[in-house]
This record gives structure tokens, sequence and C-alpha cells, in this order.
């Protein structure tokens, strides 16, 4: 009886990126790659058209993000299985990811041989994470989250922002401001304004691009 191949799309917007992840995964006999997508408008385009098996998504696109594009993906079809192909490794990355919907999530430096058990994980119906990415996700659970103004209020305080330019961009009391710093603060664990930047970029709460 001959075996179905699992189905496969690539979406990356680094072209040599994605032809070695190809060529890499074609050396599978039961691997087929069906579809590749450089932005995440094609990469929802294509799943639509092809219907991949599993989907592989680098977790940032031109237009969008690979989370963004996991939550269309998963909206439309709940069944989509997806695989997250990152060169970050913060905790707000990987939680973000699996609160979408991933069933996977793979540093871009692993090994060919854990890209293809995770897929073959992920298209038999488990979820598959690597001891290092559990242990990040298992740290990220345990943190007090922040509220939608708080992490507003941080973005700010990465760019550098005074608590008087928090307040002009926010629109709130300078006063406010300096109780949401002060909660920020708390929760982070952070020392000052600076120190709670650097958590927030070293967590991937805030990136600089």
């Amino acid at each position: 009886m001959i075996q179905r191949p699992i189905r496969l799309m690539l979406a990356d917007d680094h072209f040599m990126v994605r032809m070695g992840l190809a060529t890499s995964l074609k050396l599978e006999p039961d691997f087929e790659i069906v579809a590749e997508a450089d932005t995440g408008k094609e990469a929802i385009s294509f799943y639509q058209h092809h219907r991949p098996d599993v989907a592989l998504l680098d977790c940032r696109l031109p237009d969008m993000t690979g989370i963004e594009v996991t939550q269309a993906l998963r909206a439309a079809d709940a069944t989509a299985r997806i695989l997250i192909l990152s060169a970050f490794n913060g905790e707000e990355d990987v939680f973000r990811a699996v609160q979408a919907g991933a069933e996977s999530y793979l540093l871009k430096n692993a090994r060919r041989t854990e890209i293809v058990t995770a897929i073959r994980t992920v298209h038999a119906g488990s979820p598959y994470f690597p001891p290092e990415i559990s242990a990040i996700l298992a740290a990220r659970m345990r943190r007090e989250e922040l509220t939608p103004r708080e992490k507003s209020v941080l973005f700010e305080i990465v760019k550098g922002s005074s608590n008087k330019e928090i307040g002009c961009c926010l629109e709130i009391t300078e006063s406010a401001v300096k109780i949401h710093v002060t909660h920020l603060l708390q929760k982070l664990n952070a020392k000052d304004r600076t120190h709670a930047a650097t958590i927030a970029i070293q967590r991937g709460i805030v990136h600089l691009d």
C-alpha cells in the first residue's frame, strides 16, 4: 500500500533559508513541499489553496508575524497543524505562538533531524517542544501577566520616552503613567526603567525592529 506523503508548506521571507530548508526536507521520501511563501498574506492564501498537512512558519514575516498567520490559519481551520521556526527564543515569543495555536516551536539553528521529528510528531497530532523551549514556556507560565496598558507603557519605556511623553502618547495623565511604571517594575522584578527595558527585550515582550 502506497503511503500518502506528508504535504508541507514553508513560509520564510529569506529565499536562501527557505530554499535550504526545502532542499533538506525533500531528502525525506515521504515529505512533499506543496507551497512556499515569503509573506504572511501569501502563506494564508497558499494554505487555503493547497491545504498542507503541516505549515512551517517563520516567526517574523515582512507583512505579518508568524503568530498572526497562525491565528488566521487556525481561525479558518481549527485542525491546521503549525510549526514555528524562529530566530527568537524570548519567553513571550514562545508563549504567544502556543497561545495562537502552534503545536511546535523550534529555533532556526535546530538540527535537521529535530525538524524532521517535529514535523512527523505534529503531523501525527501531538505537540513537539524540545527541552529548552519547554523550559522557556514553563518559566513564562509562572510569571505574572502584564495588562495591555502596561505593555503599551513598557513599549514606550524601551523607546526611551519620559513619563510625560508616555502620557501624551497614550492619552493618560503623568500620575497614571507613574503608577503603571511602578506596577511594571514589580511584575518584572526590575530595579529601574533601564532594567525593565532590558528584560522586555530579552523576554521578547518588545522587539526593537
